[in-house]
């Protein structure tokens, strides 16, 4: 069985990563893959490093035509399933499957707010061979919210991880080992995540400045994440509120982008995350699998993912003062909850592994093969 992953462009991401991941463990996938791609990113010479091959198919203002080069590569390929990761390819795939025959998998990463998405969601789904979706959550929203949405089509596959990165012992970052030397007995904190719609590093920002009001639990805290050129005013706000209320460069830091986050995250003392409407979390799994205290709001996908709450701890969603209390209880108990966390890592790499997306992943493959 030979499968296409179908992506746009190959930016650091949650998905363009997962995807990577995939590739980097072939050797122990059942099937066979490549890589159909329309424009080069952040991560195309790691994409290059896995031996996957490679085809790049540039986007162009003639839908048909695109449909046509598509489908002529997957014969010449000769694939027997497309595998899409977002909408826009999801509704081409749905064309493609018509010129070509193949298989049609369509992976589903986050929630939809525009109507015309939903239509377009409609068509994909009644017409895929099957459906994935990253948790439980994400799959009954689609199911409730999409008109007569094929259930037995519908897959969850828990996005996976692979954390073998998470096992090299490298040295502490620079910026870790600067924040103990000059400010120590400080909790160091951090969220990782680009600044976008379905996070909120805003409400983090006004739970710092009230953890720094109550002046009883000393912390330095570092935002990784890059700012959206969509979406720049999500970075520039919480900048600018650091700025005014003097957190900047004293008790926050804004470290954008960075490529070394199984190296960071070790050595942080907990991780603190707010979701608006994540569909998953790769980033709050991959704390957990790092053995650190993780902090998180009690979103309905997170106490999914963090076995509501017994590998995490959750605070109240919007509340600023339950998540400075969960931050402070942190700094109190934090020998016991970093052993605590030391003992959930291995759970949640078992039951997030990439080894386990790969073997389930598979499983969906088989039954879309399988369409009579």
């Amino acid at each position: 069985m030979k499968v296409a992953f179908f992506i746009g462009r190959l930016s650091r991401g949650g998905m363009e990563t997962l995807v990577l991941d995939t590739f980097r463990k072939r050797d122990v996938a059942p099937f066979d893959c490549i890589l159909v791609y329309r424009n080069d990113g952040e991560l195309t010479e790691d994409y290059r490093a896995t031996g996957v091959p490679m085809y790049r198919i540039k986007p162009t203002a003639n839908f048909f035509r695109y449909v046509l080069d598509l489908s002529r590569l997957l014969k010449r390929e000769k694939v027997d399933i497309l595998h899409t990761q977002t909408v826009v390819n999801g509704l081409i795939g749905v064309v493609c499957k018509l010129f070509s025959g193949v298989r049609l998998v369509s992976s589903f990463h986050g929630f939809l707010s525009k109507f015309k998405y939903k239509v377009y969601t409609h068509v994909i789904m009644w017409n895929a061979d099957a459906s994935v979706f990253v948790s439980d959550y994400e799959r009954e929203w689609y199911l409730n919210h999409i008109l007569f949405a094929p259930k037995k089509r519908s897959h969850v596959v828990y996005n996976g991880i692979d954390f073998t990165k998470f096992d090299k012992h490298d040295s502490v970052p620079e910026f870790l080992d600067n924040a103990g030397s000059s400010m120590p007995g400080s909790l160091k904190l951090s969220m990782v995540g680009n600044f976008v719609s379905g996070r909120s590093q805003l409400f983090l920002c006004h739970a710092l400045k009230a953890l720094r009001d109550r002046g009883d639990c000393p912390f330095v805290f570092f935002f990784i994440g890059k700012q959206s050129e969509k979406e720049p005013e999500r970075y520039d706000d919480c900048y600018r509120f650091c700025k005014d209320n003097r957190l900047l460069d004293t008790s926050v830091f804004f470290l954008g982008g960075r490529g070394d986050i199984p190296s960071v995250l070790p050595h942080l003392d907990g991780f603190v995350y707010c979701t608006e409407c994540d569909s998953f979390g790769i980033a709050v799994v991959e704390a957990m699998a790092a053995g650190i205290p993780v902090i998180v709001n009690d979103w309905e996908v997170m106490k999914e993912i963090s076995d509501n709450g017994e590998f995490a701890s959750l605070y109240k969603t919007l509340d600023v003062e339950d998540c400075v209390d969960k931050i402070v209880e942190l700094g109190e108990h934090l020998d016991e909850r970093k052993k605590k966390a030391e003992t959930v890592a291995g759970i949640v790499r078992n039951r997030f592994s990439i080894e386990n997306h790969i073997r389930i992943l598979d499983a969906v493959y088989e039954s879309a093969m399988s369409r009579s």
